[in-house]
């Protein structure tokens, strides 16, 4: 497929420390041009909470010697923003909505997956150990476009079945009130709902997946405990309803 076209292993960290990859698929589509209450858009809002996320995760020396992240943006295509890097070295330019574009969801899930079985790989070859990756999948929304849902139900397969080996842990999260629960519920066997979290209070979804890191890293979490512990109310908060019609399709 075409947007594997390009994928390396990524850069990697002179550290002989235990890896924990954690690539990351972030929704461009048009709806995160929408307001919100705080005056900024949704990709605004995620913008301002992920960096705080790098900066604290560079600041943490156990993290900082032991992730390494890589980005997909989904907002018309599968966008590759940044290959796998050691969390120190972290940089990348900041997200941007793509005017009225559709929401490719399942391809970037699949990039994503793709991406990890190649840093898994090369983690190998190196001799180098690692945590059980993490998918993490952000969106308010649902799948659009050409072939959406077929490749959504291609990657709730391939994301699942990994999980069910414990090969993989999934942070299905959905932020607003537009965003279709019963998709993004399929990622995941283990998580009995998706993470949700209100568009304006995305920092404590990024303060949660800071600290599992650490608690993973400093081995005082299990797998379990990453999908028992939630950052917020376990339905999607009740919000002033509002027209995304002028920023997506």
């Amino acid at each position: 497929m075409s947007q594997y076209e390009g994928i390396t292993a990524g850069d990697f960290s002179k550290s002989t420390r235990k890896r924990l990859p954690i690539c990351f698929c972030v929704d461009t589509s048009g709806s995160m041009e929408a307001p919100t209450t705080n005056g900024k858009t949704r990709m605004e809002e995620v913008n301002e909470a992920f960096f705080s996320f790098i900066n604290a995760m560079k600041q943490n020396e156990d993290v900082a010697a032991s992730s390494d992240i890589a980005v997909v943006s989904f907002g018309g295509e599968a966008k590759i923003e940044t290959n796998f890097q050691p969390i120190k070295n972290f940089s990348m330019n900041e997200f941007s909505a793509v005017h009225r574009a559709y929401t490719p969801l399942g391809e970037s899930i699949q990039v994503a997956l793709k991406m990890l079985e190649i840093r898994k790989e090369k983690y190998k070859e190196k001799g180098m150990k690692y945590y059980q990756p993490w998918l993490v999948v952000i969106t308010d929304g649902e799948p659009e476009g050409e072939n959406a849902v077929e490749n959504m139900d291609i990657a709730v397969q391939q994301a699942t079945a990994l999980e069910k080996e414990n090969k993989l842990v999934v942070f299905n999260v959905g932020i607003g009130d537009d965003v279709n629960i019963d998709v993004l519920k399929k990622l995941s066997v283990k998580r009995e709902k998706p993470i949700t979290v209100k568009e304006t209070d995305l920092g404590t979804l990024f303060e949660f997946l800071g600290a599992s890191s650490q608690s993973v890293i400093n081995d005082e979490s299990s797998t379990d405990a990453l999908y028992n512990n939630l950052p917020s109310a376990e339905d999607v908060p009740q919000g002033a309803e509002i027209s995304i019609d002028e920023w997506c399709i």
